[in-house]
């Protein structure tokens, strides 16, 4: 395995996934990402909202309640493999840039190539210094059905993250600031009617995380790269366990009428998702607004906008403009055995764009959106690309 592979993989024995991992934990010193348990393709390209919406097993993560919105005519939601990968801008270039680097030889003739291999290691972190460098690979295996009165899903989650970002050490080496984590484990919730329009559910997540937090030196870099898969796993990786639990209200205002609106409001992480050494998720409380217009050409249109973490629990800032999200998705058709989306919005004041088709058992999505690592929206934005590969129905 190439040397700098062993970082990754290192970073990353640490989940279901053993090929890449994450960061967005509360204690991230990289950046100031809000954290999160998984990303839906869907919701993402909506800009993020998705507390009044829901319809699909992924809602666990924004509003169980969402579960009483899987269309009823499409039966059993099924996802058998339910991929997605995501990268920022640049971060595929940068471990690429590296790994070459500690694959520098002895190029001043002196029997010794760590010296060379420092000096190219340096060059990488001052190339990149400042950047945030993000990568995500992450699977949501899982199923549900929604009848009458009762909707349920459940699934296996696997979410790997990294985020790094260099920085000039106070000497001449460079640091690389790595925060990563693996979470996986099992997702399950279900919804209930109240009434006829009014809907309440619940979510119960057992997880396991494992993350990492550190500053590297490029003399660290180089000097570990032999034995650095044991070093992160034995010594720097911290690991923990947590239950969690969510709780959501949708409310179906005028289901009669032309624009169908819905309220949405949901607590995630009651009493704050704690991995202990590992990190810890904060409580949020969303709320969210839906309409879904009438319309006759195509499959159906939903407008959405979100407000989340009204409380302002997490710690990273307290921007207003970064805990809104709205945006839109076009059903175009819905003919077997083809079917079509649009999505477009506003993500932390960022433009969200997203599509994806089905073809029988097949789905294939794509997510053009841009998260905030600084401390306000507008202020460094990291743009990203989000890809999800499903095979179900």
């Amino acid at each position: 395995m190439p040397r700098f592979k062993k970082i990754i993989s290192g970073s990353i024995a640490v989940a279901f996934f053993c090929s890449i991992a994450s960061t967005a934990s509360a204690e991230s010193p990289t950046s100031r990402e809000y954290p999160y348990l998984y990303k839906s393709s869907r919701a993402m390209g909506m800009g993020g909202a998705y507390t009044a919406v829901g319809g699909r097993v992924d809602t666990l993560f924004y509003n169980p309640a969402g579960l009483s919105n899987i269309p009823k005519d499409k039966g059993w939601e099924v996802n058998i493999v339910n991929v997605s990968a995501e990268a920022g801008k640049n971060a595929v270039k940068f471990y690429g840039d590296l790994q070459d680097a500690l694959d520098t030889g002895d190029l001043n003739g002196n029997g010794d190539s760590g010296d060379d291999q420092l000096i190219a290691v340096n060059d990488v972190l001052a190339k990149y210094r400042g950047e945030n460098l993000h990568l995500r690979v992450a699977d949501f295996t899982s199923f549900g059905k929604n009848w009458d009165r009762f909707a349920f899903g459940l699934g296996g989650l696997a979410n790997g993250r990294v985020d790094a970002m260099s920085h000039q050490g106070l000497g001449t080496d460079g640091l690389l600031e790595l925060n990563a984590d693996a979470t996986y484990g099992g997702v399950g919730g279900m919804s209930y009617g109240v009434t006829s329009n009014v809907f309440f559910g619940v979510t119960l997540k057992a997880l396991k995380r494992e993350s990492v937090i550190h500053q590297f030196t490029a003399r660290e870099i180089v000097e570990k790269q032999d034995d650095l898969d044991s070093y992160i796993t034995d010594e720097l990786r911290a690991r923990g366990r947590a239950v969690g639990y969510d709780a959501g209200l949708i409310w179906k205002v005028a289901e009669d009428s032309f624009l169908r609106p819905a309220v949405g409001v949901s607590a995630l992480n009651i009493g704050d998702l704690d991995f202990g050494d590992a990190g810890k998720i904060p409580m949020s409380i969303n709320v969210g607004l839906a309409v879904n217009p009438r319309i006759t050409w195509f499959r159906a249109l939903t407008v959405a906008v979100d407000y989340v973490d009204i409380r302002k629990n997490f710690i990273e800032d307290k921007d207003t403009a970064k805990r809104i999200r709205y945006g839109a998705e076009l059903q175009l058709f819905d003919l077997m055995p083809v079917e079509m989306s649009l999505r477009a919005g506003m993500y932390e004041g960022a433009p969200t764009l997203g599509a994806d088709m089905r073809i029988l058992t097949f789905l294939l999505s794509y997510t053009l959106y841009s998260e905030e690592v600084g401390a306000y929206a507008g202020q460094d934005r990291d743009k990203r690309q989000l890809v999800t590969f499903n095979f179900g129905w």
